[in-house]
């Protein structure tokens, strides 16, 4: 299904790529940022999922993921729809559809920590689990400060009415809400900065005994400045912070579930020369996990992971008009600490280092027009080449598309 959908996009713009004059810089998605490395460093469509003060910038435009062909319940995992409309020159709105395979951590992610398999892990609990996201956001520009602002909710339930005695009840709900600015400090200095919360929450009510409650709290931060040190090369130091907790309330008893926290640093270069782009650069990334201490059964325990360095690069080339290669590069070495329970009073602490698998991406942006088509390629295509003739190798792992209306 990829491999043709991209042959037949290919010809289709091919032969009529000599219509267009302008390029379409309202673009991008998932896949762009994907196959350049997972890049922090650049700007894109897909920065509008954790701050939403970018639907400003790229307003008037129906975008969204068909996905992958990876295996997944629907056709394609992690496909999403949504759109941005600029109603006058001050104020932008906007929409996300998303499902429970959604690719990016934001308020559109649902159930990010895993509650309703939490929840429903207590013998004889059975909870929905949520689907189906609605996103709604909006951007408000006052020339050099542009404030964004984005609300999320989804819920499920299931409910037994018998004709005689007690029936059980059982629901879930998320709500999530973040906001997000773009100051411009000086002609050299950009800001963007943004702050979520996720709060998912579930509860099982029995026929008869005692009621189940669950529920957690994300709290996540994203800033980094673009500061422009030559006509060509901006610095771009990036800074976030991450917070997960939440319980259970179980038969009168209420349980920690694992807490997790995560602070990153790092400091990228954005070059851009006429139809070249390259950016990237090293982060380092602290995270730490604490398991609650189990009465008669275990101490807290703590797990932590120092990544250092953590490699994001990626560089984008325009062939033509209508044709866009891209490259990246991601790489990573952790020194990883963990506690396991020796007695109830002691612990035992196990150090070790591990490297995340070195991986190498090749993209391709397709425009026409409004038009825009961007894929991550499948690596297996450039190392088989003659042999994917009659195979059954896909051609494209991941597609963003958009249409930006002039």
């Amino acid at each position: 299904m990829f491999r043709k959908l991209f042959i037949i996009s290919l010809i289709l713009l091919t032969s009529l790529s000599l219509a267009q004059n302008e390029r379409n810089l309202r673009a991008g998605g998932y896949a762009r940022v994907y196959s350049m490395g997972m890049n922090p460093y650049i700007v894109d469509l897909d920065n509008i999922k954790t701050n939403p003060a970018y639907g400003g910038q790229f307003s008037n435009m129906i975008w969204g993921d068909i996905g992958s062909s990876a295996a997944s319940p629907y056709d394609g995992t992690g496909q999403f729809a949504g759109f941005n409309y600029r109603i006058n020159k001050m104020i932008s709105v906007g929409a996300l559809l998303t499902r429970n395979d959604f690719q990016s951590l934001s308020i559109g992610k649902l159930d990010p920590g895993g509650l309703v398999a939490a929840i429903n892990s207590v013998p004889g609990v059975t909870v929905i689990p949520l689907d189906n996201n609605l996103e709604l956001m909006g951007s408000f520009n006052f020339d050099k400060l542009t404030l964004g602002i984005g609300i999320a909710y989804a819920s499920t339930n299931d409910e037994t009415k018998p004709a005689t005695g007690s029936g059980t009840k059982n629901n879930a709900s998320q709500i999530g809400i973040n906001a997000g600015l773009l100051f411009n400090l000086s002609s050299t200095m950009n800001i963007d900065a943004a702050l979520s919360l996720i709060m998912p929450s579930a509860s099982y009510e029995p026929a008869s005994g005692s009621k189940v409650d669950a529920s957690q709290t994300f709290i996540m931060f994203d800033a980094r400045m673009f500061m422009k040190m030559t006509s060509k090369l901006s610095l771009v130091p990036v800074v976030n912070f991450m917070t997960a907790s939440g319980s259970i309330e179980a038969g009168g008893t209420t349980t920690d579930m694992t807490s997790y926290s995560q602070i990153g640093v790092g400091v990228g270069m954005h070059y851009q020369v006429g139809d070249l782009l390259i950016a990237g650069g090293p982060s380092l990334l602290i995270k730490s996990y604490t398991s609650p201490a189990v009465p008669n059964s275990s101490p807290e325990l703590t797990s932590s992971q120092l990544v250092f360095p953590n490699w994001n690069l990626g560089a984008e080339f325009w062939f033509t008009d209508w044709l866009i290669g891209r490259l990246g590069y991601m790489a990573h070495t952790e020194q990883n600490t963990s506690e396991s329970m020796a007695t109830l009073t002691t612990k035992n602490e196990h150090t070790y280092t591990s490297f995340g698998t070195p991986d190498v991406r090749v993209g391709i942006g397709l425009r026409f027009g409004g038009f825009s088509l961007d894929a991550t390629v499948n690596d297996d295509v450039l190392r088989q080449g003659l042999n994917l003739i009659g195979g059954g190798t896909p051609t494209l792992a991941y597609i963003s598309a958009s249409y930006a209306i002039p």
